[in-house]
């Protein structure tokens, strides 16, 4: 007998579900050939920058019809380290994006507050 969590239609609606937010979050798209594809592989790429593995996805993108596209979410503000760390186990990113962009306009505002509360 399954116990039922939540209905299966706010389930599949409510994406928050499967992608919870993270305060500090970086996005990547990574290809690879289908046959050099491990997803415990990747994780230890990313882990070896002491960063977490949020989310690992197959995508339906393609670079080449012999490749795959992973979109892969992990915990750091700044993708760069990863993405070193995924090119020297032979991996190529195609993207790499930080959600602290965001971040840093919300306290440029602040900070420019703050300087104009000093000033009066």
């Amino acid at each position: 007998m399954t116990k039922e969590i939540l209905p299966k239609d706010t389930l599949i609606a409510d994406l928050s579900v499967l992608f919870p937010p993270a305060a500090d979050e970086s996005r990547l798209l990574v290809s690879c050939r289908r046959s050099d594809y491990s997803a415990s592989l990747i994780a230890r790429a990313v882990e070896d920058c002491d960063a977490q593995l949020l989310n690992l996805n197959v995508t339906s993108l393609e670079a080449d019809t012999s490749e795959i596209v992973v979109a892969l979410r992990i915990n750091h503000r700044n993708p760069e380290p990863v993405v070193r760390s995924l090119t020297r186990y032979g991996y190529d990113v195609v993207s790499a994006s930080s959600g602290s962009e965001d971040e840093n306009e919300r306290m440029r505002a602040r900070a420019n507050e703050v300087l104009r509360i000093l000033n009066i």
